[in-house]
């Protein structure tokens, strides 16, 4: 349209008039008066038939004809008037289609502000809305005032509509969702109707046009169009009046008045032919010039994104620069080595030219990477040195952050290297988890400063939270941002108060801890993607950073624990007897061993006088620091107890009447207590709840099971209801186990028990060996069917054995008399 312009002859060329159609040749209408045509004596209704002596089938192909002619030319038109045939000469000039040119800039204007904000801030809707609208722009309004035939075919047509088409919905599309997002029900069939009205009634009037009925169609087109944007520039209203922050309605403020005055443009450009039913080519280019207020929609836009720093466009510029390098450097090498390589080829392999084309995508490709970031490196140093080198030093200093286990220490680091390089004041790391909280307490504790910890509140809380629920990406906190996020208002608000910007989520293995919120550049300019990105790396990294602090501080404390730990189980192993007084005609033999450091079960032997002893075996449910409280504190009362009452079964019902309303409900105690009676040869057990015992007389092995149930569990008058106890003859080499239930259920890898019958296989076959070495025998075997399994429980066992015959040997296991 600007290098091949339209010929005029200040004239419409028709094939009807008056009622009359015509088979050959062009009726002449609507001469301009003083033009080339009125000054030539050509009249209304005279037929056009031949252009210097050049017939024609259609008005297309004449004024194609027309158009080989330039400015001043003079030719030679033959007519028909009143069945005459007449040659007239006029001089010709070309036109330049100033509504074209109007509008052609419009789509340019949107298409150029449409790719900044794409390529600005693509992964946001707003971003890729205008971005397409910019597209749709250049596509659709290059066809407003076409007029030139040479380029007016089908598929400009096509293109024109389909931009169009695009326009006005996205127009709407865009405004709901910028600069807040207005949601409301149905919003999405809202949209689909949007998208497909306009759709079917434009294609209604592409396919129709020419007819009658496509008059129809354009009216209906026309308020369609008026009615989108009208739409449009509602919802922008709506959306600014929503916003409180006055630094964001400055840029959107003339971006408002850029469409009402681009407003006044469209409707005179919508109205003239109304007014004017000529075409545009025949009416005098100045009157058009209102058309150029459409200008001022992609002017405001651009305005205000450079004079108010909407958008990172030194980003945009360094990348030009970026891939201006790379593009020379790719020419530049590409014409070295076609030099180099061409002569090398030519004289060893002439015929095998494509092995250049081959070896230069090679080399350009796997040297793009290296020559990329080396001109990133380049523009960075050169045109943007404290952009580089704050970015060199975030860097730096978020690869030194792992290393910091203190984090007080870490948050200090991190203000004071964000306000030094980037110069942000506004700084505010925010912490979800508990556990960091009172470690930042307690390091404040310990040393006070001047640091501003503050707990804003649960629905400030509650809002950092939701920022970030199925969304591991940073978010930014203007009211454009906010209104378009699923808060609460009284969430947005206690947002809002803070005046962070941008919010950087901290998150360990998909749990999110906190968020590191940012206030304003000093510059005024928005976040760039790479500056988000180099936040991300920050907050990755101070991630670390906190766990390891965390990490440190746990070990610290599991350390204490652990010495704790050991502590008190040397004292419990110091409650365990450390030397059995034994009584002349018993031997005993006890073996302790807590699944955990300290353990539940307890084991004891009581000598009462020279004939007597008592021994005691104790498990209390449950496993650690609660188990062995409760064990010390039984044992204890059965030390106490076994010096006044004289029977295993008083002793028991002392101790539970104890403990009964002083242990917890879901805690008990099993125990099995033996008086062993060297004088009268007897032995009296009495088993509360408790594994029964294991006997051996005459050569055949017994279990002990009377009845009983744990301490703790029933007051007085059942318990000793349930308990029996049972006085048995003792003999020479009689041999008695007790032992817990860690002992018999301990498992291996296959989760299977060890059991009572390897216990008595076992002491079956050491019977004349002494306490101590079948005690032995059966540790080691239980450690050998266990394997590599843990532990599941406490292994308590106590083994007697009477000898009243005097030097009688022992036979000790692989030795022989």
């Amino acid at each position: 349209m600007f290098t091949e312009r339209m010929t005029t002859d200040d004239c419409l060329w028709v094939s009807e008039y008056n009622g009359q159609k015509l088979e050959e040749g062009l009726f002449i209408v609507q001469i301009v008066p003083g033009g080339v045509s009125d000054k030539a004596g050509i009249k209304d209704g005279d037929i056009l038939i031949a252009i210097n002596g050049e017939k024609f089938k259609n008005i297309n192909e004449a004024q194609g004809t027309l158009n080989n002619f330039t400015t001043d030319e003079i030719i030679k038109y033959t007519i028909i008037r009143d069945n005459s045939i007449l040659n007239v000469s006029l001089k010709v000039y070309k036109i330049l289609n100033i509504l074209f040119l109007i509008f052609s800039l419009l789509g340019f204007g949107f298409l150029l502000i449409g790719f900044l904000v794409g390529y600005s801030k693509p992964k946001e809707l707003s971003s890729q809305l205008f971005f397409f609208l910019g597209c749709s722009a250049a596509l659709g309004f290059v066809g407003i005032g076409l007029t030139n035939s040479l380029i007016f075919d089908s598929i400009l047509i096509a293109n024109s509509v389909a931009g169009r088409i695009m326009f006005y919905s996205l127009f709407v599309h865009f405004f709901m969702t910028y600069p807040a997002k207005i949601e409301f029900r149905n919003r999405r069939l809202f949209l689909v109707i949007l998208y497909l009205l306009i759709s079917f009634v434009s294609a209604i009037l592409f396919f129709l046009r020419g007819q009658e009925v496509a008059y129809i169609a354009g009216m209906l087109t026309t308020f369609l169009v008026i009615s989108y944007i009208v739409l449009g520039i509602i919802f922008f209203v709506r959306s600014y009046r929503k916003l409180n922050q006055e630094n964001l309605k400055k840029p959107l403020k003339i971006i408002l008045y850029g469409f009402l005055i681009g407003g006044f443009g469209f409707l005179f450009t919508f109205l003239i032919p109304f007014f004017i039913k000529k075409p545009n080519f025949l009416v005098q280019p100045w009157v058009y010039l209102p058309s150029a207020l459409v200008l001022s929609i992609p002017v405001s836009f651009g305005y205000s994104i450079f004079k108010y720093r909407i958008l990172d466009t030194e980003f945009i510029v360094k990348k030009g620069l970026v891939f201006g390098i790379i593009t020379a450097f790719i020419v530049g090498i590409y014409l070295l080595l076609v030099l180099v390589l061409n002569s090398i080829l030519t004289q060893f392999m002439p015929e095998n030219k494509q092995l250049l084309t081959i070896a230069l995508i090679v080399i350009v490709t796997f040297s793009f990477d290296f020559v990329n970031r080396k001109a990133k490196e380049f523009v960075d140093k050169q045109f943007y040195r404290e952009r580089y080198n704050y970015r060199k030093s975030l860097l730096t200093f978020s690869e030194e952050l792992p290393y910091l286990d203190n984090m007080r220490q870490i948050m200090d680091k991190i203000a004071n290297s964000v306000k030094e390089t980037m110069g942000i004041k506004n700084l505010n790391i925010w912490f979800r988890d508990d556990d960091f909280n009172k470690i930042i307490l307690s390091e404040i504790e310990k040393k006070p400063g001047n640091e501003d910890i503050t707990h804003k509140g649960d629905v400030f809380d509650n809002a950092m939270g939701a920022l970030f629920v199925n969304n591991k990406e940073p978010r930014l906190l203007n009211d454009v941002y906010l209104n378009e996020l699923k808060l609460s208002d009284e969430q947005k608000e206690v947002i809002r108060k803070e005046n962070f910007v941008l919010s950087i989520p901290i998150f360990i293995r998909d749990n999110l801890i906190g968020a590191i919120n940012f206030g304003e550049k000093p510059s005024g300019k928005a976040y760039s993607e790479e500056d988000v990105d180099l936040l991300k790396t920050l907050s990755s990294q101070a991630a670390i950073a906190f766990e390891n602090s965390r990490l440190q501080g746990e070990r610290i404390l599991k350390q204490k624990i652990e010495e704790e730990l050991q502590i008190a189980r040397r004292i419990q192993m110091g409650l365990l007897p450390q030397k059995i007084n034994t009584i002349e005609g018993m031997e005993v033999s006890g073996f302790y061993n807590p699944a955990k450091i300290i353990g539940g079960d307890f084991y004891d032997v009581i000598k009462i006088n020279e004939n007597k002893m008592l021994v005691i075996v104790a498990d209390v449910s449950g496993k650690g620091i609660p188990a062995a409280l409760y064990m010390s504190k039984v044992q204890a009362m059965i030390q106490f107890a076994a010096k006044i009452f004289q029977t295993p079964k008083d002793i028991l019902i002392e101790v539970n009447k104890q403990i009964h309303q002083r242990i917890d409900k879901k805690s008990f105690i099993t125990s099995i207590i033996a008086l062993f009676d060297l004088e009268k040869m007897t032995v009296k057990i009495c088993r509360a709840g408790h594994n029964p015992a294991i006997y051996a007389t005459n050569g055949k092995f017994h279990l002990l099971k009377s009845t009983g149930m744990g301490l703790g569990l029933e007051s007085e008058k059942y318990f000793e209801q349930q308990l029996e106890e049972k006085e048995l003859k003792i003999s020479d080499d009689n041999v008695f186990v007790f032992y817990s239930d860690g002992l018999t259920e301990a498992m291996n890898k296959n989760r299977e028990e060890f059991g009572t019958d390897k216990i008595i296989d076992i002491i079956d076959t050491n019977r004349q060996s002494s306490c101590i070495l079948i005690q032995k025998e059966i540790i080691n075997s239980v450690d050998h069917f266990r394997g590599n399994a843990e532990q599941n429980d406490d292994i308590t066992l106590v083994i007697t054995k009477i000898k009243i015959k005097p030097n009688t040997p022992l036979v000790e296991p692989g030795n022989s008399n």
